[in-house]
């Protein structure tokens, strides 16, 4: 008999989860890492943005140990979204990747510019806050 396998939850991360995480150790967004049943994915233009914004030695180290469970894929065009034209032009290949990488969930703690998202579905893809996921963590270990 052949095990029956749940189909993965692909989460596409922002630039915001990813610093965060490397930012400190222990901390508490890092957690998404320990989900069980997902695939993590990115893109190289968050990862532009991540490296900006990593400066020191031992979050580029947290960095590179959480980056060998993150897919980075690449486009060669991002899709136009119409829904994205209320946010930022900087933000908008965020949204264009997570969608065309088919992932379930786009993860940004950008409340300022993702905010008014939050639990909306737009081609597919939840715009989702870390501590929405966090909460979810919470209740299957529980």
């Amino acid at each position: 008999m052949t095990p029956v396998h749940e189909p993965l939850t692909i989460l596409f991360l922002d630039a915001n989860v990813l610093i965060s995480a490397a930012w400190k150790d222990g901390c508490e967004v890092a957690q998404i890492w320990q989900m069980k049943g997902i695939r993590l994915i990115t893109s190289n233009f968050v990862m532009g943005e991540v490296q900006r914004n990593l400066h020191q030695v031992g979050q580029i180290e947290r960095l590179r140990g959480l980056m060998r469970s993150v897919q980075i894929v690449s486009f060669s065009e991002l899709l136009e979204i119409p829904e994205a034209t209320a946010l930022p032009e900087k933000d908008r290949p965020v949204l264009a990747g997570a969608v065309q990488a088919r992932a379930d969930h786009l993860v940004s703690g950008d409340k300022r510019h993702f905010g008014p998202l939050y639990g909306k579905i737009i081609r597919g893809v939840r715009i989702t806050a870390p501590s929405e996921l966090l909460a979810v963590l919470r209740l299957r270990l529980s």
